[in-house]
């Protein structure tokens, strides 16, 4: 599997859960993907998890359930969604 750094955009599916901790190490809250998302990862620790930003906040996910997005294969499939059918 493709390793996913900083700066990348990850997959993220529909019913993952996100937690976001306080300054000392505390689940602060959660919420859950309600969709498959696109998010920006911010930093990666061993013990959290991919910590990433989804709807202006950062929110950690655990690491088995964030998948690396090729971008080439991401703005093929952007491309195509524009797609009119116009030649």
């Amino acid at each position: 599997m493709k390793e996913i750094n900083t700066g990348d955009l990850a997959y993220i599916p529909r019913d993952v859960t996100l937690v976001s901790i306080d300054r000392n190490g505390f689940v602060h809250k959660t919420t859950m993907t309600d969709k498959p998302i696109l998010a920006l990862v911010t930093k990666f620790d061993e013990s959290k998890g991919y910590e990433v930003v989804y709807n202006g906040s950062q929110w950690y996910v655990n690491k088995r359930s964030i998948y690396p997005v090729n971008s080439n294969e991401y703005k093929e499939h952007k491309d195509a969604s524009n797609f009119n059918g116009n030649t």
